[in-house]
């Protein structure tokens, strides 16, 4: 067996390119894990991160260059391969069976087999606890995956890993959904497992996690590497200039006055439920004026997807009542409420937001087709179309071939930006923002935040939801905290800290 003791990279690249077409997407990327570390991994949108880490996880195979395993170059076959050598990766997508508990998920495909052929319960408990007191978490393992809190489900797939003996974790932005309080949680958990000899790997765009908890960070921009660097040598504002090549300046939102007059939306005793006839939502009471960002903070799963819904039309009201303007909108269709001037800009892009396989001018028309003035007398005028969009996409600085491309070839900021291109320019009173920054890189984040800021102050009213806590610090006027589908509180931003909106997400006051 291999003393990794004196290894000098339990996981690496060397020189490793790797071409789609034309593009280079990795382009002679030298990278090197030591064993027992923290390394983080950081990089706009189209940086090559997710290549490298196909690559390192043996599902993408180099053009040129090498793997690097214990010093030595290897050939990963595929993530089978690269398990048995101990690398697991935990995906922002959880990999699990929700209808399955805990304990049943765990050991799911590596069940300990007693006498008869059957599952034996008690070393699978056992093995449970024993990975629970390793990690430092108490996690109920009789408790169904779809009805654990969100930070039990990133916890679990951690464990799965150790449970099937990876001691190489690429954990791929793990903190995406978490509360602070759970973040503060998932990093204890990787200092400790770090502490018993793992390696990790942690790729992340929230650059205060990554200075707090990493031990070396490499910055990607455009496929190569263009610094390897430790918390101790740089700072966040460096780090940002280093991913994208340039300063990055932040939005600016002007300081809060609550608006005159009665509030543009309302909702009263608001309850909403999901798919299944479940009550997600409510009773709640929201208002929001013309004039102000309110921005709704909780962890996933808490009732924000069935607000948004309500508030734009998409979900029915199971009681309570909703009004815009004055008028009521409880029971009315989704076309009277983007008529009226509310737009929705959705928090999935790829099946929601935008049709990936239609061109780009036709994304940008998507439920305007029959409006002036880019239709007359039922037939589209392709010119007034073109112009239109070209305008729009000018002013968010959208970067694409040609108009009749798929929305698909643009990179995941610029999909964003059409989207939003569209819901401005109906020149709506009220934006609903979801997730809108999700998958953008720093730069397309500054730049929405802008686009948002702008809106707001024109006079737009905007309902953000996010999972992000420094983008609801960051552009609310109001933040209103969500738990168990109940408000939890408000804070205006001039009270806000990370500390007080974390407890509001996790159902606690917020003093």
């Amino acid at each position: 067996m291999m003393d990794r003791a004196r290894v000098a990279i339990r996981l690496g690249a060397r020189k490793v390119t790797r071409r789609f077409g034309p593009v280079v997407a990795n382009d002679q990327i030298d990278l090197a894990v030591a064993p027992g570390t923290i390394h983080a991994i950081v990089g706009g949108n189209g940086a090559g991160k997710s290549t490298l880490m196909r690559i390192l996880q043996g599902v993408d195979q180099p053009d040129e260059g090498s793997v690097i395993l214990d010093d030595a170059p290897v050939r990963l076959t595929g993530p089978a391969d690269a398990f048995a050598r101990g690398i697991g990766m935990v995906h922002q997508e959880f990999m699990l069976a929700p209808n399955l508990t805990l304990l049943e998920n765990l050991i799911l495909a590596r069940e300990p087999v007693g006498r008869g052929g059957l599952i034996d319960w008690r070393v699978a408990q056992a093995e449970a606890d024993r990975l629970a007191a390793l990690a430092g978490v108490a996690l109920d393992w009789r408790v169904k995956v779809a009805d654990a809190p969100v930070h039990q489900r990133q916890i679990l797939e951690i464990l799965r890993l150790l449970y099937r003996g990876a001691d190489v974790l690429i954990l791929d932005e793990p903190t995406a959904v978490l509360a602070p309080a759970q973040v503060t949680e998932l990093i204890a958990l990787m200092r400790r497992l770090k502490a018993e000899g793992r390696t990790i790997l942690f790729i992340s765009h929230k650059l205060d996690e990554v200075m707090s908890v990493a031990d070396v960070i490499t910055v990607i921009r455009v496929g190569r590497v263009v610094a390897t660097t430790t918390p101790a040598q740089t700072d966040k504002a460096q780090l940002a200039q280093l991913m994208v090549g340039e300063a990055v300046a932040m939005a600016k939102v002007a300081p809060y006055s609550r608006p005159p007059g009665a509030p543009l939306f309302s909702a009263r005793g608001l309850v909403a439920r999901d798919g299944r006839g479940l009550k997600r939502l409510g009773p709640i009471d929201l208002d929001i004026f013309a004039g102000e960002i309110v921005g709704i903070a909780g962890v996933a799963g808490n009732g924000q997807d069935e607000l948004v819904a309500s508030a734009a039309g998409l979900g029915a009201i199971a009681e309570g009542a909703i009004s815009f303007g004055g008028r009521d909108f409880t029971r009315a269709p989704a076309s009277r409420f983007r008529a009226a001037g509310i737009s929705y800009l959705s928090a999935d892009r790829s099946e929601e937001g935008l049709c990936l396989t239609a061109s780009i001018s036709d994304n940008f028309i998507a439920g305007r087709e029959q409006e002036s003035p880019f239709s007359r007398g039922g037939f589209l005028r392709l010119k007034m179309i073109n112009a239109g969009a070209e305008n729009a996409l000018a002013k968010l600085s959208v970067r694409y071939g040609r108009l009749t491309d798929a929305v698909r070839s643009l990179s995941g900021g610029n999909q964003q930006r059409v989207a939003i291109a569209r819901e401005l320019e109906r020149g709506p009173r009220l934006l609903v923002a979801a997730q809108p920054t999700r998958g953008v890189d720093i730069v397309g984040i500054a730049f929405i935040h802008e686009q948002i800021a702008a809106f707001r102050d024109r006079g737009g009213a905007v309902l953000l939801v996010s999972e992000e806590l420094e983008e609801i610090l960051t552009l609310s006027d109001r933040i209103v905290g969500l738990y168990g589908g109940q408000v939890t509180g408000q804070l205006l931003r001039s009270e806000a800290s990370v500390e007080k909106v974390g407890r509001l997400m996790l159902g606690q006051k917020a003093a």
